[in-house]
């Protein structure tokens, strides 16, 4: 099934990342595209992008972050200036 589907050039980015240069677009469409051709000839999931093995103990813990951290204001945290 096909998501979310959108132009190359109509990215949405984060606020603090930059927009990567050609040459970086570049790099990254080759690397995918060794991705994509590894995965056609070893199984699918066999490249993956920064995925930790499900089973070790250094995988991201979220045991103390609210499930509604971006949806509720009052659970946004304050800063006072003196």
């Amino acid at each position: 099934m096909l998501l979310d589907l959108i132009d190359a050039d109509r990215q949405q980015l984060s606020l603090l990342d930059a927009p990567q240069s050609d040459a970086e677009r570049q790099r990254s469409q080759k690397l995918m595209g060794v991705m994509d051709n590894l995965n056609n000839r070893m199984g699918r999931g066999t490249v993956k992008l920064g995925t930790p093995c499900p089973g070790a103990a250094w995988h991201l813990r979220c045991a103390n972050r609210t499930p509604c951290w971006s949806t509720r204001w009052e659970e946004i945290p304050r800063a006072k200036a003196l």
